[in-house]
């Protein structure tokens, strides 16, 4: 049995798809040669002399009224002059065919001028959610993967954004080099922990170069209202449309569920779209129109202009076939028209909301084995129903949260500080750290380096504490907790550095010893040190490196072959880049540090 949310969404995207039709005949309906329409002058005239000729027959002024009425046939109300009537219309019908109306520019056979598109995608920890099975990002890979099949050929780069945001793949019409980057995607390979999509503004106007009908594709599952103001503010005063694949499912309970409102308020404040995935293609198709639509609406493209005239051929040559009867023009052509009429208007919203289906090409994933999802049940939507008609987000988590339910207290708060305290009591520190690191305070900073320490991340949550303490302005009452916190966290680091080195060379070393966990932290050992030396740059030249062997194995050693661990250093460099990008224009600031 089919699932009527199926036919919900078909239907929501045939509306939408119905709009844009209708947007572009009233914004670029024109005619190719206009100049036929000229003609229209002397039918009138024609038209009107014939018109009134037979309205007073010589003949009939010779006959008395009642036996004028007895003797002809039709002379009353909608039926008098129908023959002409007809005629004019089928006149005015070819001259407008004549004229080649047209509101779309005919498809390239090069597919030169598909849209371009940037897939800003979301690699946060959030992300790993088994909601949409096997995970959000596996599923929104998968549906990355289908639409770039579907487009075939056009256009297309690749950003992922965590606390940062990076270009992974620029636009290219190659999809055989987009694909292994795309699958190398995980949260492991972001330099920056957290959840920010506004990051990613600055790479799109570098990647789209205002290029008209280009079209952002985000997918995420939910956003701050940082984010949502950020975007709001550039698309409008950029030329891109905003598509917005939600990536979760909002029927099945979740400890991180899909933003669902967040998104909607995005969509709204940047003039966008949201398609939720489903379990076919129609959402992969959904968006497909949505790109080639806004191409056609905004693109700049160098094929001429589709004559849709043709269509109307059709109700003349029916209308034309009235005339080979005696006396059915007169007495049926008024079911002939409204049937017409009908079948024109069927014809032509058939035209408009045609699109060719294409079948997505299935991916092959190898999923981890998840847990059973659990369903929410009608009676758990009415009854979320019911709280929201008389409590806001943040009053039901904090309803939830005085009694005990941490996790589900944590899933409704919108305040990101509230819902990050919340994981934290649920013992979700990873999505107390998610949370923690959008609050724009050092409290919440604070917060995330305890989240990261429970995870036990006690370098990372080490630096952050030593970042808070050199910021000047620090509330006294917060730099104590923060100064102890860092010397606990610094004697943790001390002590698993000296551990790995009295255990180096042993065969049970650092990596067989579950003193601390499943997943024992070696600090600062080797693993780091080895990481810090492959984030130097070196500048060879070809010459160099053919006239040296040892250069040459250097260099390849240093080629990383697997993806992943190619953007993780790619990150890196750009992090670090764009850190001393920052620095140096601090430097040069001369109001920087004096007085003005």
């Amino acid at each position: 049995m089919v699932d009527g949310s199926f036919f919900d969404a078909a239907l929501f995207d045939i509306a939408l798809f119905d709009n844009q039709s209708l947007q572009a005949f009233f914004t670029q309906f024109h005619f190719i040669r206009p100049y036929w329409l000229l003609a229209l002058l002397p039918l009138c005239a024609v038209v009107y002399w014939r018109w009134r000729e037979d309205s007073q027959p010589r003949w009939q002024s010779i006959l008395p009224d009642h036996l004028r009425r007895a003797l002809t046939v039709g002379d009353q109300g909608w039926r008098k002059q129908l023959p002409l009537k007809v005629l004019a219309l089928i006149m005015t019908l070819a001259i407008v065919v004549c004229a080649g109306p047209t509101w779309q520019r005919q498809a390239s056979p090069f597919g030169e001028d598909k849209a371009s598109m940037l897939v800003v995608l979301d690699n946060s920890e959030s992300m790993l959610q088994t909601d949409l099975p096997p995970s959000r990002l596996e599923r929104s890979k998968q549906k990355i993967r289908d639409l770039l099949a579907l487009r075939d050929g056009g256009k297309a780069g690749l950003v992922v954004y965590a606390g940062t945001a990076h270009i992974a793949m620029p636009v290219t019409q190659d999809s055989r080099v987009f694909a292994p980057f795309l699958a190398a995607i995980v949260p492991d390979i972001m330099p920056v922990e957290g959840k920010a999509a506004e990051q990613a503004l600055p790479l799109i106007a570098d990647q789209l170069q205002a290029a008209p009908g280009s079209t952002v594709l985000l997918v995420t599952d939910g956003g701050s209202q940082r984010t949502i103001d950020a975007y709001g503010e550039y698309f409008a005063n950029n030329p891109y449309q905003l598509l917005i694949l939600a990536a979760g499912n909002p029927d099945v309970a979740s400890p991180d569920p899909v933003d669902m409102k967040a998104l909607e308020a995005l969509a709204s404040a940047s003039n966008g779209r949201i398609v939720t995935v489903t379990v076919d293609s129609s959402d992969v198709e959904a968006l497909n129109r949505y790109i080639e639509r806004n191409m056609q609406l905004n693109g700049e493209s160098a094929m001429p202009w589709k004559d849709m005239g043709y269509g109307l051929l059709l109700p003349i040559a029916l209308i034309l076939l009235l005339w080979f009867r005696r006396g059915w023009l007169v007495q049926w052509s008024w079911v002939a028209m409204v049937s017409l009429s009908l079948l024109l208007s069927a014809v032509f919203s058939a035209s408009l909301l045609y699109a060719p289906a294409v079948n997505a090409q299935p991916v092959e994933m190898k999923a981890k084995q998840t847990d059973p999802v659990e369903t929410l049940t009608a009676l758990d939507k009415a009854t979320q129903w019911w709280w929201d008609l008389w409590l806001t987000p943040d009053q039901q988590g904090q309803r939830l949260f005085n009694h005990n339910e941490y996790l589900a207290a944590g899933q409704h708060f919108e305040d990101p500080l509230r819902k990050g305290i919340a994981y934290y009591y649920a013992g979700e520190f990873k999505l107390a750290h998610t949370a923690f690191i959008q609050v724009d305070s050092d409290r919440g900073q604070y917060y995330a380096a305890s989240a990261l320490a429970r995870q036990r991340e006690y370098v990372a949550a080490r630096d952050l504490l030593k970042t808070l303490l050199d910021k000047p302005g620090l509330d006294p009452a917060l730099k104590s907790d923060v100064a102890h916190n860092y010397r606990v966290l610094s004697g943790i680091v001390d002590d698993i550095n000296q551990f790995s080195e009295s255990q180096a060379g042993s065969s049970d070393g650092p990596e067989q010893s579950f003193e601390l966990g499943d997943e024992p932290q070696t600090a600062e050992g080797a693993d780091e040190k080895t990481s810090a030396e492959l984030m130097v740059k070196a500048h060879l030249s070809a010459s160099e490196l053919l006239g040296s062997d040892d250069l040459a194995d250097k260099w390849l050693k240093r080629v990383e072959a697997d993806p992943k661990y190619f953007l993780k250093a790619k990150f890196q460099l750009q992090l670090l880049d764009r850190d001393q990008q920052a620095d140096s224009n601090t430097a040069g600031d001369p109001n920087d540090g004096g007085d003005p």
